[in-house]
């Protein structure tokens, strides 16, 4: 197996050019996104990536556009373009772990095809590797001790730090330890728009409204021509019931991309509950 290890310096021409080549085979993403997505750290530190081990440059080109799509909240192309992956390369270790954290009813599956993967990881996957593996076992210190390793490891790179707050977020539940992760991811990638979406939700369920708001505008800014900041701000102008902007924002990402249906089925139910309140 061979890995495939990318210098810092000129990461991000060498995936663009290989998201080029996707182009015509799948929804093409938005490419402003997708150079903050690879370069999401500040102009003056280079960011320095965590390299993926595969054989296989076109299981590479499926699993990077895949990781726009995901970032993108395109969850059903991101699962194709890793299932893709797989397909060029059974051995694709990264690739089963974030079709992991996609999966539902085949979860099982993934995880022992991730684990059954017969490839030398390098130093972060192997990190990820434990951590995952004890995430199965539910023994979360582990879990945050490796990720914490992974973070250490590559500081600049935004896709470790996604890893680690994800987690605490959404599998060990701990808000308070996911708002301090995303802060640090913010603080080394400033320019790296998902981040904020996440501290904008984590505040939210603190019911921290104001500090949400300010997360949510912010991955408005860095993202603007793409349809989930808005869509999250829906839900934030839901939560204080100003269903009135809730609904202009939730079509607002409608417009921006007409795939997220579920974007105009909320701004439905914002005007819905408006109309009601006015009663």
């Amino acid at each position: 197996m061979t890995n495939v290890w990318k210098s810092a310096t000129f990461v991000t021409d060498v995936r663009l050019e290989n998201f080029k080549k996707m182009r015509l085979r799948i929804l093409t993403p938005v490419l402003f996104f997708s150079i903050l997505l690879f370069s999401g750290c500040a102009e003056e530190k280079p960011p320095s990536v965590m390299p993926v081990t595969t054989d296989s440059e076109l299981a590479l080109e499926f699993y990077e556009t895949g990781m726009v799509a995901y970032d993108q909240i395109k969850l059903g192309l991101a699962r194709h373009n890793l299932n893709l992956a797989v397909e060029q390369d059974p051995n694709f270790f990264m690739a089963y772990f974030w079709m992991y954290f996609m999966s539902s009813h085949d979860s099982k599956k993934v995880v022992e095809k991730a684990f059954q993967s017969d490839i030398q990881h390098n130093p972060g996957e192997e990190q990820i590797r434990l951590a995952l593996k004890y995430l199965i076992e539910g023994q979360d210190e582990k879990v945050v001790e490796h990720l914490q390793n992974l973070v250490d490891l590559y500081p600049s790179d935004p896709q470790a730090h996604k890893i680690l707050y994800i987690i605490q977020y959404h599998f060990l539940k701990d808000t308070d330890a996911a708002i301090i992760s995303t802060k640090r991811a913010i603080s080394e990638c400033p320019d790296y728009p998902l981040a904020y979406n996440q501290l904008g939700y984590a505040y939210m369920e603190l019911e921290q409204y104001e500090d949400a708001e300010k997360a949510f505008d912010k991955y408005i800014q860095l993202a603007p021509s793409l349809a989930n900041p808005f869509d999250s701000k829906g839900d934030y102008f839901m939560a204080i019931k100003q269903f009135g902007k809730a609904y202009d924002s939730y079509m607002k990402a409608f417009e921006n991309d007409s795939g997220f249906v579920v974007s105009k089925k909320k701004a439905m139910k914002a005007r819905m509950l408006q109309e009601k309140a006015a009663l």
